[in-house]
């Protein structure tokens, strides 16, 4: 299991996130699960967030693994993975 270096990318991205996201983001297992507070358009804030998401990953330098995220709201949820 690889806990704590998920935890490292957990703090990471709360710093990085904006701040409308940033309390949103939790790691449950091995994946990292935001939720989105009540949002009009789900498509658009995924897209956001998933773009951003990917930015931030880009800058860590040495992924050990495979990162797992899930963005969801009440009514839906998308998942997606960042390669190693």
């Amino acid at each position: 299991m690889n806990t704590a270096y998920l935890n490292q990318v957990l703090i990471y991205l709360q710093q990085e996130l904006p701040d409308d996201y940033r309390k949103h983001i939790q790691l449950n297992g091995e994946r990292l699960i935001v939720h989105l507070p009540d949002c009009g358009n789900f498509e658009q804030s995924y897209e956001y967030l998933y773009n951003t998401i990917v930015s931030c990953a880009a800058r860590i330098r040495n992924r050990d693994i495979d990162i797992e995220f899930t963005i969801k709201s009440a009514h839906q949820e998308r998942d997606f993975t960042i390669r190693k």
